[in-house]
């Protein structure tokens, strides 16, 4: 009866295979450093072949998969700045992929998958956590934005016409406002709070100049 070749077995028919290959696929014999490279290349894919089949070679690729589910994760939480909004999750995350990689580079492929399943673990929490935070910030920052556009338009339709200097104030106002938005988008967070404090203070006196020319300009027509 037939038996199935040993992996030694089989290591020893490449070998043997090898010294045959280049007159079985017509090598160009003329170019000895194309003939090497080509045989180096069917070499190394034969070779690949023989790994694919051992236990180490399946955990390998096993490896490689969860690598690159890893890494997609990685990606996903650095996408929305997870370093920043969520560092220690993202540092526990970072520092498992290198353990991960480190056991992979001595082969052992175990341990390395258990390192990279709890990256994506980790990687994915961080992310998690920055998209919360990244809502939170932007729910907050809305309402303040609605609220100091809803005085200002208030503001501005008390300006009497004559009040250019008041009226240009309140443009220049308008146009900042607009600016929380922007640095909203753009996750400024700490940039739109400054700025939404800072509006408030000139809004109210703004709202404190409108009172005083209309008090002003009433008293001297009763004049």
């Amino acid at each position: 009866m037939f038996q199935p070749l040993s992996t030694k077995g089989r290591f020893l028919s490449l070998i043997l295979l090898l010294f045959v290959l280049p007159l079985l696929l017509g090598f160009d014999f003329s170019n000895p450093k194309k003939l090497r490279q080509e045989i180096r290349k069917e070499i190394r894919a034969e070779l690949e072949k023989i790994i694919e089949r051992t236990p180490s070679g399946k955990l390998r690729n096993i490896w490689w998969e969860k690598k690159r589910i890893a890494e997609e994760s990685l990606n996903t939480a650095l996408m929305v700045d997870a370093p920043t909004y969520c560092p220690k999750d993202w540092d526990e995350a970072v520092a498992l992929f290198k353990r991960a990689k480190k056991y992979a580079s001595k082969r052992e492929y175990r341990k390395a998958i258990y390192l990279a399943k709890k990256t994506k673990e980790f990687a994915d929490k961080a992310g998690s956590c920055a998209n919360k935070y990244i809502d939170k910030q932007d729910s907050e920052l809305k309402k303040e934005y609605q609220e100091l556009r809803n005085r200002m338009d208030e503001i501005m339709g008390l300006i009497p016409p004559d009040a250019e200097e008041l009226m240009k104030e309140a443009s220049e106002l308008s146009l900042k406002i607009e600016d929380i938005s922007y640095a909203k988008s753009l996750r400024q967070f700490d940039y739109a709070k400054r700025l939404c404090k800072s509006l408030k203070k000139q809004i109210t006196d703004l709202e404190e100049a409108v009172k005083a020319y209309k008090e002003e300009h009433e008293a001297q027509e009763e004049l």
